[in-house]
């Protein structure tokens, strides 16, 4: 105990071990400063771990490795802080696309903690009046001032110099700060162009430099520069909060406040007040603000904004319901089951946000080149002048102005905005759709796996026992669900539940003498008649088989399927077989993946005749059976080995370890599932399984979109490069050839809002607003 209080004041150890524990608490020795109450701040403000622990971290693996200390003045602004998934907003980028205050990819210096109405007001007043100095700067007031001489201020200071001072200074404080990180970013290219044509306009007040035709002021230059870059940030900004749209949505669809049932009255309560048990009344229009079962009322709900399904879900007692949802008709109470962190939507917001800081491999690729280009654009635009000098004979002012328009138009703002904006409205997109995407990473390993391995039960079937045949001799097959059924009414049996509900027209009989018969089956009397349900084995070892209904008994065993004897009077008079249902969709979904060249395989704990049946019923060629969850995990990593990328289906409960350990996993069915959303990379929130294919798929569109963003930013920027040496592009058309450029790879993103349509009739297509 000692050893370990004389740690953080032991300069030898100090490196070596956790210095957080409290020396004075014998109850916090253990307790390193990166899982205390205040994990986030603590550990990176104290002394003497300052420099080398990581307190930004969460318990789970995944999200573990994206980040690290964000309260750490010398890890800070490393890159790693801008996608910590402790971080109130998430970012884009670290060129910063945040709620709070940023550098744009533009440059320029943003603060959104206020009211974004207020501040849009602001912005917009900010550019009407640089835009109305950005005119008065256009004109030549040294001719002007010889002919008014009340304007002879002018001459001096041209009124472009508020433009210049308006928008210009946001960019340079993002670009001295850039320098203080030990950073060249697209700022401080921005903020070397400007001040260079700032030194031109004082340079010409002392020596007539010539200026190739240039009319204007060089002021006026570096002002237009900075107002088309404050244009740019503007649009980049309403651009990206659009691409942005489906994850804003989701956080506004958490509820604030809910009606509580106290006694006989309703009180309004915040969420954060309201406590597991509470009944919550919900009427017709309004949104259900909480997790919960409803215990009494009905209600037609709109439950599209969770499960991406827009027909509506009737609803009644016993039935849960899920925050963010909308009751569209009747009234209901709601008994609640989770805390407002806990509810679905809440994890789903999350989840999403969290995912959006978390880079996609490709990503990384483009942060690279983003880095490389900066200082390739600085020594390019310098051998653009020098070439422009030597080789085309121009002056060198005109050298310096072709110098300058590179450094303009080979900014990487469109080739870092190319990924993450993508990445945004690839998650927005696929959580409108009632897939939640946990990161961006998982988004594009997908459409690159290999194989596709399902779990049976719960994912290409139902998990629900239903009655599957019915075979009769001697008696009319109503006659014995009637007679059966009102036996199995006495029980409890999952098989007994299923027969009832198979019964449910028909009116029962009182039973007598009910018992059960441990292991084998129930008896009873029932309209006088002696009714046994039993296993089609026990009925064979008690001799009660009937040769007319033998065969038909072996070809259901042969499916896999359960079989049972019904025994009236000591005569087998019918089977009833009991299977597990398949999804209607299954079959066509594995047609969709074969077609697509997917190698499809199930990984069953179930019977070799059951998981072949299932398997050949939905197409699946190659049965793995009798799989306990680590023989799951054996196999996957058989496959793993071989080079296969492979992504794992299951239902999120008993399937968690094979989902953690594939290279993409999706939990279906996943809704109020916990363990679904922690576990599984992507969760299908209701049980559509077409949506596996739209996740397929919708990987390829989003990484295609990401590729074409890349190659339109690069093909643009040397373009432009190329018509700056030839002096076709000036700094302002570089500038507007910058923005465009930005504003289109923005906008491409986009449209990865927007669903394609399907070329199946049976296939509603759907847009994302």
């Amino acid at each position: 105990m000692e050893e370990k209080k004389s740690c953080c004041h032991n300069d030898v150890e100090i490196k070596e071990h956790c210095c957080c524990h409290d020396k004075i608490n014998d109850t916090k020795e253990e307790q390193c400063c990166c899982h205390n109450e205040n994990e986030d701040k603590e550990c990176c403000h104290h002394e003497t771990s300052h420099e080398h622990s990581c307190c930004s971290h969460s318990h789970e693996d995944k999200v573990k490795e994206e980040s690290c200390c964000c309260h750490n003045d010398v890890k800070k602004d490393e890159g790693h802080c801008c996608h910590s998934s402790k971080e109130e907003h998430s970012h884009l980028n670290c060129c910063g696309i945040d709620k709070k205050s940023h550098a744009s990819c533009c440059g320029v210096e943003k603060n959104e903690s206020g009211n974004a109405k207020r501040d849009n007001i602001i912005n917009i007043i900010k550019l009407v009046i640089s835009l109305a100095f950005l005119i008065a700067g256009y004109f030549n007031w040294h001719h002007i001032a010889i002919d008014a001489p009340w304007t002879i201020a002018f001459y001096y200071v041209n009124p472009a110099w508020v433009a210049l001072i308006i928008c210009g200074i946001p960019i340079v404080v993002g670009a001295v700060k850039s320098l203080a990180r030990k950073k060249i970013t697209a700022s401080v290219l921005i903020s070397v162009a400007m001040l260079s044509a700032v030194i031109l306009e004082i340079v010409g007040f002392f020596y007539n430099i010539d200026s190739s035709g240039h009319s204007h002021s060089y002021v006026f230059v570096a002002a237009e520069v900075a107002f088309l870059m404050a244009i740019g940030g503007a649009i980049e900004d309403f651009t990206v909060k659009k691409s942005r749209a489906g994850i804003e949505r989701l956080v506004g669809l958490i509820p604030k406040e809910a009606f509580v049932k106290v006694e006989d009255r309703l009180e309004k309560r915040p969420l954060e007040e309201i406590k597991i048990g509470d009944i919550v009344v919900i009427k017709a229009g309004e949104q259900i603000s909480v997790d919960g079962e409803i215990v009494s009322g009905k209600a037609s709900v709109d439950q599209s904004s969770v499960t991406g399904e827009y027909a509506l879900a009737e609803l009644k007692e016993g039935d849960k319901v899920f925050g963010g949802t909308f009751n569209k008709s009747g009234v209901i109470e709601v008994k609640v089951t989770k805390l407002l962190e806990d509810m679905t939507i809440s994890k789903m917001a999350k989840l999403v946000e969290e995912a959006e800081g978390k880079k996609a491999p490709i990503s990384r690729v483009a942060d690279k080149w983003a880095s490389i280009i900066v200082p390739v654009a600085i020594g390019l635009a310098i051998l653009v002048g020098i070439i422009a000098y030597f080789a085309f004979n121009v002056s060198v002012i005109e050298a310096i102005i072709r110098t300058i328009t590179v450094l303009i138009v080979f900014c990487p703002c469109s080739l870092a905005l190319a990924t993450p904006t993508a990445i945004a409205a690839g998650l927005g997109n696929s959580a409108k759709n009632g897939v939640l995407v946990k990161s961006g990473a998982s988004l594009e390993v997908i459409s690159k796996c290999d194989i596709i391995c399902f779990d049976k039960t719960g994912t290409l079937t139902k998990g629900e026992i239903v009655v599957s045949d019915i075979a009769v001799d001697g008696i009319e097959e109503a006659e014995l669900l009637k007679l059966a059924g009102s036996l199995e009414l006495m029980s409890e049996h999952p098989l007994a539940t299923a027969v009832v509900n198979k019964a449910k027209d028909i009116i029962f009989e009182k039973v007598d003498k009910f018992e059960t018969i441990q292991g084998i089956g129930i008896k009873g009397l029932v309209a006088n008649k002696n009714v046994q349900v039993i296993s089609y084995g026990e009925s064979a070892k008690q001799n009660y088989s009937n040769e007319n209904l033998k065969n038909t008994a072996n070809e259901y065993l042969e499916q896999g399927k359960t079989v049972v004897s019904v025994i009236i009077d000591n005569v087998e008079r019918g089977i009833i077989t009991f299977a597990d249902t398949i999804r209607e969709d299954a079959k066509e979904v594995i047609d969709k993946l074969n077609k697509m060249g997917k190698k499809t395989i199930m990984l069953t704990g179930d019977n070799e005749k059951s998981a072949r049946f299932i398997a050949e019923k939905c197409g699946i060629s190659e049965v793995k059976f009798g799989l306990l969850p680590e023989q799951k995990l054996q196999e996957i990593e058989n496959m793993q080995k071989q080079g296969k990328k492979v992504c794992m289906i299951g239902d999120g409960i008993n399937d968690a370890p094979s989902l953690k350990l594939a290279d993409c996993s999706i939990a279906m069915g996943a809704l109020g599932s916990d363990i679904a959303i922690e576990t599984a990379d992507m969760a299908i929130l209701n049980s559509d399984m077409n949506k596996i294919v739209y996740c397929v798929k919708h990987s390829k569109r989003t990484l295609f979109t990401i590729k074409r963003n890349i190659i339109l930013a690069m093909t643009v920027n040397f373009i432009s490069i190329i018509l700056s040496l030839f002096g076709i592009f000036d700094p302002m058309t570089g500038a507007i050839m910058h923005n465009v450029t930005s504003v289109a790879v923005v906008l491409s993103s986009a449209l990865l809002l927007i669903n394609r349509k399907e070329n199946k009739n049976n296939t509603e297509t759907k847009t994302i607003d």
